[in-house]
């Protein structure tokens, strides 16, 4: 059996370039970057990425041969999907769409989505996973009009601490562009 194994970028420092980092992953043995959007304003700003800095990273995956197939969307903690919030639920659907446009300029297969509905000033009620799974519907057409894939990490709360509870989100959307493995 074939398979792929993938760095996680925040393995490593930084501030160095993505140059630097595609090389490492390679001189490593990796076969894949996974790329970091998390809740840091350091992070989060890749999302306004410029067309020139788009390219530096492009430029990056060809001179090294290897590939950022993933990434990991991990910036709706501070700004959660089933935020009661309007503001921070509107930014989180902004994250969305600019991590889907991300994705999508480079290459990117596969978003990886945090199983949290709430996290930092909110507790877990019925209406904040009603927004969730709401707002999950738009990211999940937001994803598929530019063919990217959504994923879920399951987490240490109650919302998505099982494979079982991120199926649930899964099987709920139904996504007509999803294939599930039967059980």
């Amino acid at each position: 059996m074939e398979y792929f194994l993938g760095l996680y970028e925040k393995a490593m420092p930084d501030l160095i370039s993505w140059d630097s980092k595609l090389f490492a992953t390679k001189e490593a043995g990796f076969d894949t970057l996974e790329i970091s959007i998390d809740e840091s304003d350091y992070r989060l700003s890749r999302l306004d990425y410029s067309d020139n800095d788009k390219y530096v990273v492009l430029d990056a995956m060809k001179k090294n041969r290897i590939k950022i197939d993933t990434m990991c969307l991990s910036g709706h903690r501070k700004f959660p999907l089933g935020s009661s919030v309007p503001e921070t639920e509107k930014r989180g659907l902004d994250i969305m769409q600019k991590a889907v446009d991300l994705s999508y300029s480079l290459g990117v297969r596969i978003i990886q989505l945090a199983g949290y509905d709430v996290y930092y000033d909110e507790i877990s009620t019925s209406s904040t996973r009603e927004r969730f799974l709401e707002n999950l519907y738009k990211c999940t057409e937001l994803a598929a009009s530019k063919g990217v894939i959504l994923a879920f990490e399951t987490m240490e709360n109650d919302f998505c601490n099982t494979i079982s509870k991120a199926m649930y989100f899964v099987n709920k959307v139904n996504s007509p562009y999803l294939k599930v493995y039967p059980d």
